[in-house]
């Protein structure tokens, strides 16, 4: 038995909730100064994201077990089997954002959520306890 890997992600957490609070305070101080509320509220646009993550608390699973990759979201879920991956390919962007994209045998693609992906290290590190490449391309601008 290969090493499995189990990652869960919570939409509420500290972070979102602090943003959402600094957020809130921000916009009180932009009110208090006098500036216009509707430029105000175009600011405060910013924060929905966070807002929705504090509200709804949106839940993500990601595994990597002996029969493949497994991850479910909110909009989709996926079982792939680790026979129809040929390698993946890993992205660092300049937004630090770390992106996973499946090649598959038969040529396709599939690219990971990326609300669903686990600590870097971690992936990659199952991805070689089941002998599949693992290709590195840094600083991609787009």
């Amino acid at each position: 038995m290969t090493r499995a890997l189990q990652h869960t992600t919570y939409g509420r957490n500290r972070r979102s909730i602090a943003v959402v609070l600094l957020f809130a305070f921000g916009i009180s101080a932009l009110l208090v100064a006098g500036l216009h509320w509707v430029i105000v509220l175009l600011v405060s646009l910013l924060a929905v994201p966070s807002l929705v993550d504090v509200l709804f608390n949106p839940v993500t699973h990601f595994s990597i077990d002996d029969d493949g990759l497994h991850w479910k979201n909110v909009t989709q879920e996926a079982n792939i089997a680790f026979h129809n991956i040929r390698a993946v390919q890993t992205v660092t962007r300049l937004n630090v954002a770390f992106r996973v994209t499946l090649e598959m045998g038969d040529g396709g693609k599939v690219r990971i959520p990326q609300d669903v992906l686990p600590p870097r290290v971690d992936f990659e590190a199952a991805m070689a306890a089941h002998e599949i490449p693992v290709m590195h391309e840094r600083l991609k601008i787009i």
